[in-house]
C-alpha cells in the first residue's frame, strides 16, 4: 500500500483498484483552484500504485524549530529573519555570504560572455554538456525534496567546475539522497521530515556532500538508513540569488545565478494541481508559503517560464522535468546556489587515484 500527500500530509492511502478514484478527486479538487488566466499544462495519469520506489514515512510533515542559528549581518534583512521564523518556524540558515560575494565577483571578471548569455532567449544546461542527473522519486510520503535537488545543484556545479578547468569531470563514487539525508538527519523518524535547502548547502560546505555508500532508497515502514559514505567532498560556498531572499527573485538575477553556478535551488508552493502535472507550463500561480524545493536548470522566455527538474520521478511532467511559469507558485523564492571547492575536487581525485594503486 502507498499513502498518498500532499504538502507531506496524509491524504488517503491508494492501492492500485482507488487509483482510478483518486485520480478524479485530485482533479476535482485542482480545478476548483481559481488561477489568473487559463491552464496552460496538462495533466497526467496518476502512476501504477504497485511500485516500491520512494521511502515511506509514517509521520506527518510537522516543521521544527532548529536551534538557532547566527547568521552573518550582511546576509539577512530584518525581513528575511522575520519571515523565516514566523511563516516556515525556522531561523535564517548559516551561509557565507562574504566568501560567495568575492567569488561571485571573480567569476564575473573571468567570463566576460556571461552578460551576453544572459540575454539568451532560452538556455537549457541539458544542452550544453551538463549531465543534470537522473531524475529521483522521493516517494508519496517523504518530504526529502530538499535532499534531491540540493544534490543535483552540487552535482552540477562540479561539472561546471571541471568544465571551465578544462579537464573531465570524473566520479567513480555516486552521491545519493538517501546518504544526504541519512549523514544530515540523526533520528530515523525523522527521516522523511522536511527541511531547509540552506541547511544541506552548509552541511556540504562544513562537512562536505557524501559519496558512495549505501544507495539503497526503498520503502520502509519504520527507515533505519546508516550513513555509510565512503568519502565527502566540500562545496567552496553557498548563498541566496537576491538579497532579498524572502521575496522571489528578479528574472535576470535566476537567470544570470544559472549561467554562473549551473542551477539554482528554489523553493515552491505545492498545491493541488502541481502533484499532477503532465506536461506544458504550469501556472496555478498559487503564491502562497512554499513548501517542494526543485532545481531550476533553464528557462525559455517564449514560454515564459522556468525549466525545472523535480524529485517525483519520471511519469511526472516531461519524463521528470516540467516548465514552470516565472513567478507562479512562488518559484524565485528562496533561491539559493552552491559552488563547488576547486581544491576539494583535487583531493577527492587524488584520493581515489591513490586507492586505486
Amino acid at each position: 500500500m502507498i499513502l498518498a500527500v500532499t504538502n507531506g500530509v496524509k491524504a488517503q492511502a491508494i492501492t492500485p483498484q482507488s487509483l482510478a478514484v483518486y485520480q478524479e478527486k485530485q482533479e476535482k479538487l485542482c480545478q476548483q483552484q481559481a488561477i489568473s488566466s487559463n491552464r496552460t499544462y496538462t495533466f497526467r495519469q496518476l502512476p501504477r500504485a504497485t511500485q516500491d520506489d520512494g521511502a515511506y514515512g509514517k509521520k506527518s510533515w510537522i516543521r521544527k524549530v532548529f536551534p538557532f542559528l547566527k547568521s552573518p549581518t550582511d546576509k539577512y534583512g530584518i525581513d528575511d529573519i522575520r519571515t523565516l521564523k514566523d511563516k516556515f518556524g525556522r531561523p535564517a540558515p548559516v551561509g557565507e555570504s562574504k566568501r560567495s560575494k568575492e567569488l561571485r565577483l571573480k567569476i564575473e571578471q573571468n567570463l566576460p560572455e556571461t552578460n551576453r548569455k544572459v540575454k539568451l532567449a532560452k538556455y537549457d544546461w541539458r544542452e550544453n554538456e551538463i549531465d543534470v542527473g537522473k531524475v529521483g522519486d522521493q516517494g508519496f510520503a517523504c518530504n526529502t525534496c530538499w535532499a534531491f535537488a540540493t544534490l543535483d545543484a552540487m552535482q552540477i556545479s562540479r561539472q561546471l567546475l571541471a568544465k571551465r578547468e578544462n579537464r573531465t569531470f570524473e566520479q567513480e563514487l555516486y552521491p545519493s539522497a538517501r546518504q544526504l539525508v541519512s549523514c544530515m538527519v540523526k533520528k530515523p523518524e525523522d527521516f522523511c521530515e522536511n527541511n531547509w535547502h540552506g541547511e544541506a548547502f552548509s552541511f556540504m560546505v562544513d562537512k562536505g556532500l557524501p559519496l558512495g555508500g549505501s544507495g539503497k532508497y526503498k520503502a520502509r515502514e519504520a527507515p533505519t538508513w546508516d550513513c555509510d559514505a565512503d568519502e565527502y567532498v566540500k562545496a567552496l560556498t553557498w548563498d541566496f540569488v537576491s538579497t532579498t531572499p524572502q521575496k522571489i527573485a528578479d528574472t535576470e538575477e535566476i537567470k544570470k545565478a544559472i549561467i554562473l553556478y549551473g542551477s539554482v535551488v528554489s523553493i515552491l508552493s505545492f498545491d493541488n494541481c502541481y502533484w499532477l502535472y503532465g506536461g506544458g507550463v504550469f501556472n496555478e500561480e498559487r503564491n502562497k508559503n512554499g513548501s517542494h524545493f526543485v532545481v531550476i536548470i533553464g528557462w525559455d522566455d517564449e514560454k515564459g517560464a522556468w525549466l525545472i527538474k523535480n524529485s517525483y520521478g519520471e511519469e511526472w511532467g516531461e519524463k521528470g522535468f516540467g516548465w514552470i511559469k516565472y513567478g507562479s507558485n512562488n518559484i524565485g523564492q528562496w533561491s539559493a546556489f552552491v559552488v563547488a571547492d576547486p581544491k576539494e575536487e583535487e583531493r577527492i581525485t587524488k584520493t581515489l587515484n591513490e586507492g586505486e594503486k
